[in-house]
């Protein structure tokens, strides 16, 4: 299990409202199977719940008389992380969401990360299962650190970072066998500075790490972008997280010099790919009043929801500013992983 979650920051507690890290992430797909294998028989995870999706939430989301089944994925030995699957009926017309994309396109949620023990030995497998992805595993210093790392596609467009440490040492992941839980999600955009400050000043996430280069090394690089033109795209990346962790955080990555497109439309629920990340909340009618305060418009207002394994919880959904559909949700007892 995760060590106990740090107390919350008092800066955050001022606004009436705490917020966590995200505790899971929301897939819509239009078969469940090839992603029950990936997770679950690659991936070493268990289902936690499978049950039908509360007709409340598809309402909510412009889909009312859509039905749906669900499958709530987790680590054997983590109470965060998640993922939830969702299968739904009557639900069109749905897209893909970031529809053949490059990985500099901004515009929603570009993928999950998970941490693997060897990075090549688990490309093997998941090639197996027919994902595939844009550059072999590459290694590269993000600061401090040094990763190796490969960003790998599947069905309806879900895209997972599996990432080996290099160095230093790995801690507080004893449990690591196959994936860990999924402990950051990366969202493409335009502008760092743009979507730093919604998630600062409107939400009070704190900067857990900043990384800037002005173009790619020489050689193969993560992105897969041409040798050529490798050395005019740049890199910036800044991690947020309620308290400044990294579990739970959103990466904020942008590529200047790459020129991507715009893929914000259809960026979250009831289209396929990756819909949402939810974050557990405290207060959820006090953040709802302080984002509306700050001029920025709520995607849809709090919500009573049936939301295992919580029960009913009531949850609100915003949107950054790169498109990014984002959920927090309130239970009756307090979920706030970190």
């Amino acid at each position: 299990m995760q060590p106990p979650d740090p107390p919350l920051m008092s800066a955050v507690t001022t606004r009436g409202f705490q917020i966590a890290g995200f505790s899971e992430a929301v897939l819509i797909v239009r078969d469940e199977r090839p992603h029950l294998d990936c997770w679950v028989g690659n991936g070493g995870w268990v289902v936690r719940h499978q049950g039908t999706v509360d007709p409340h939430l598809l309402a909510a989301w412009g889909r009312p008389g859509a039905i749906g089944q669900e499958w709530l994925l987790a680590h054997p030995d983590c109470d965060t992380g998640f993922v939830r699957l969702l299968r739904l009926e009557g639900a069109g017309p749905q897209q893909d969401i970031r529809a053949d994309d490059q990985c500099w396109d901004s515009g929603g949620i570009f993928d999950l990360n998970v941490r693997v023990l060897d990075v090549d030995a688990m490309a093997a497998r998941m090639r197996a299962l027919q994902w595939h992805g844009v550059a072999p595993p590459v290694a590269w210093d993000f600061g401090t650190l040094g990763v190796k790392e490969w960003l790998v596609r599947g069905p309806d467009n879900v895209r997972l970072a599996l990432i080996e440490r290099l160095h230093p040492p790995l801690v507080g992941f004893d449990h690591l066998r196959d994936f860990s839980q999924v402990f950051n999600s990366s969202q493409i955009v335009r502008d760092v500075d743009v979507a730093l400050a919604f998630y600062r000043d409107v939400l009070g996430f704190q900067i857990a790490s900043r990384y800037a280069s002005p173009g790619f090394a020489p050689g193969p690089n993560l992105f897969g972008a041409p040798p050529g033109l490798a050395s005019q795209i740049g890199l910036t990346l800044c991690i947020v997280h309620p308290q400044g962790q990294v579990e739970g955080s959103v990466e904020l990555v942008a590529a200047p010099g790459a020129g991507g497109r715009d893929l914000s439309a259809d960026a979250g629920p009831p289209h396929f790919g990756m819909a949402t990340l939810r974050f557990p909340t405290r207060g959820i009618d006090a953040l709802a009043r302080h984002v509306e305060a700050t001029g920025h418009p709520l995607a849809m207002p709090p919500t009573t929801v049936t939301l295992s394994p919580h029960g009913d919880v009531r949850l609100l959904a915003l949107r950054a500013p790169d498109g990014a559909w984002l959920e927090f949700f309130e239970a009756a007892t307090p979920v706030l992983a970190g």
